[in-house]
């Protein structure tokens, strides 16, 4: 049967299921009548007349619009995830339960400040009655699984911020990578290949300024390791009025996520009597991450600071505890039942050590036991993104994004007074011994982490540079040895250093051309590199091609580009063989 033939029986058979966007609906935890209207892209635009209310109208119309996504997303923080589609989903169920998503997000509630829970909670609540009310029938995905989607509750709403957290943020992947290329290759191969920010590359503050060395810190821990154990991407930039067509600072932001359908990202504006605010919040979450309330503007990048740590594990030998100095300490164990559909449920065991779960059954060629350790899976308080759609001042701004335990994130900042600003938000823990590149030895006197985080105050921020613009994107926030270490896993600054180069060479942006530089595609890697690679002699006639394309671009990496599709292709070969120079055994990983 031909696909136009499989599409139009299976739109017979189960129709048009849109939500009810039209006309008046009577549904339950409503303190006031609440107006939603859509304009023609179905972007919401909800006028409450209470706060809760106006985070209610949110979640319903998230929903009524993605009760599908919303139903994966919340099976994911659960765990439950198999339940609904078979032993293909076990891996990912496993995985959320042995790093406690849920469990974690439940302890956590109890922290969260009490008008922040009752906004969480409307929200929430518009979530099911959205599902419930707002939708004629089920979504076709729903209907097709025969299932029903779930309630969502307060902890699904943490669950879903600590997902994220660990998907963008975490450097535990990076971590890994360092011990294989260790344990497998040795210090010099390691020496060679890590990934650490490049000295010459620029800093978000101040702009243009170079990072500065960062090895001699990797060397102290390679030493201390060798010696103990056996061998074996998103863009925002802010700028100031003065230099800008119109006086007025202008801000962009390019947050880069997976190019999904449905999208991550849920468009909204959300007015009341006491305040408004418009922009885009992550799905299932009742924040607006990047946008505007009438006086500032802000948004977002992955931040990429160090709030994750691996460490090795000895277990002892009644699987029960962990080796710390001479002796073994009892460990809490937590049993996860996993129900899969057409298939056995699947029991899992979950070692909880001082420093947090022994994560290493769920990765495949790992030989060591390693534990989990996340500024994310704490139970503290949360503020942050939340409360920034009522912020009147920088000093507010600050003051908001100062309990933020989630996803490091660099916010940039404008409003309507002039003041341009940006904020690493997110908190770093102080870490007694190393710096988190590596895993390091739960077993060691002075392993982990001290009981409180970096102040606040020890954050990186700037307001009002000299420079009359702050861009970041992905990379290092300050010089090495500037403030407290955050981490070095950040990365490269090509990117920034592009857009730095750019804002720095006019003081006449507009809309425009500021949408223009979010499009921009010049390659600052084939200027460093052109000289080199065009000196190369062959008598490879395929590679003399190659190098008569190159020698013609202009470096820009436009799709329909030979001459960079060219340039890429050598890059991604490059990095392949000296990975395999350098590391034999690990090159994969790296």
């Amino acid at each position: 049967m031909s696909r136009f033939w499989v599409r139009l029986l299976a739109r017979l058979l189960l129709g048009r299921r849109l939500p009810i966007t039209e006309g008046r609906l009577t549904v339950p935890g409503l303190q006031r009548p609440v107006v939603i209207r859509r304009d023609r892209w179905g972007i919401p635009h909800i006028a409450a007349q209470t706060d809760a209310d106006a985070w209610y109208a949110l979640g319903f119309c998230q929903g009524q619009d993605r009760a599908f996504q919303l139903e994966l997303l919340r099976r994911v923080v659960r765990g439950t995830l198999a339940e609904l589609l078979g032993p293909p989903a076990l891996p990912i169920d496993r995985l959320s339960r042995r790093i406690g998503f849920r469990h974690t997000s439940e302890r956590q509630l109890s922290a969260v400040a009490p008008e922040l829970r009752a906004l969480a909670g409307a929200f929430v609540q518009g979530i099911n009655a959205g599902m419930r009310y707002g939708l004629k029938r089920r979504p076709h995905e729903l209907v097709l699984l025969r299932s029903r989607p779930g309630k969502w509750d307060l902890a699904d709403v943490l669950g879903m911020v600590k997902i994220m957290s660990f998907s963008l943020a975490s450097n535990w992947t990076s971590e890994l990578v360092r011990l294989k290329v260790l344990t497998e290759d040795g210090p010099e191969a390691l020496r060679a290949l890590d990934p650490s920010y490049p000295e010459w590359h620029p800093v978000t503050d101040p702009p243009g300024v170079e990072a500065g060395p960062l090895l001699d810190r990797l060397a102290e821990e390679l030493e201390r390791f060798a010696a103990l154990v056996p061998a074996g991407g998103s863009n925002n930039w802010v700028i100031a009025g003065w230099r800008t067509a119109s006086g007025r600072p202008i801000l962009a932001n390019d947050p880069h996520l997976d190019p999904t359908l449905p999208p991550y990202w849920y468009l909204a504006h959300l007015q009341t009597p006491g305040w408004a605010v418009a922009g885009a919040a992550l799905i299932g979450t009742p924040a607006i991450a990047a946008g505007h309330n009438g006086f500032a503007a802000w948004g977002v990048t992955a931040g990429l600071s160090d709030n994750t740590d691996l460490f090795l594990e000895e277990i002892g030998p009644d699987g029960r505890s962990v080796r710390e100095g001479e002796r073994f300490v009892p460990c809490a164990l937590r049993r996860e039942r996993i129900v899969v559909r057409s298939s056995q449920p699947v029991e899992d065991v979950v070692l909880e050590t001082p420093r947090g779960p022994i994560i290493s059954p769920i990765l495949s060629g790992i030989p060591w036991a390693l534990s989990l350790r996340a500024v994310w899976l704490d139970p503290l308080p949360i503020g942050g993104l939340l409360r920034l759609h009522q912020v009147r001042s920088f000093a507010e701004f600050r003051q908001a994004l100062a309990e933020w335990p989630q996803i490091p994130l660099n916010v940039v900042y404008a409003d309507v007074s002039g003041t341009i600003g940006w904020q690493l938000a997110g908190q770093v823990p102080r870490r007694r011994r190393g710096s988190g590149l590596i895993p390091q030895p739960g077993w060691l006197p002075g392993a982990g982490w001290e009981p409180d985080l970096l102040p606040a105050d020890a954050l990186p921020w700037s307001e009002n540079p000299a420079a009359g613009f702050i861009a970041t994107a992905n990379n290092r926030p300050r010089r090495e040895g500037d403030g407290p270490f955050l981490g070095a896993d950040y990365l490269d600054g090509y990117r920034a250093a592009r857009i730095a180069e750019a804002l720095a060479s006019r003081s006449d942006w507009d809309i425009r051309s500021t949408q223009a530089l979010q499009l921009d595609v010049l390659s600052i890697p084939w200027r460093e590199l052109r000289d080199i690679v065009l000196s190369i002699e062959t008598p490879n006639p395929a590679a003399n091609r190659a190098l008569a394309l190159l020698r013609d671009w202009d470096g820009r990496v436009t799709a329909g580009s030979p001459a960079a599709s060219v340039f890429e292709c050598f890059l991604a070969e490059m990095c392949r063989r000296v990975a395999a120079a350098k590391a034999p055994r690990s090159a994969n990983w790296v």
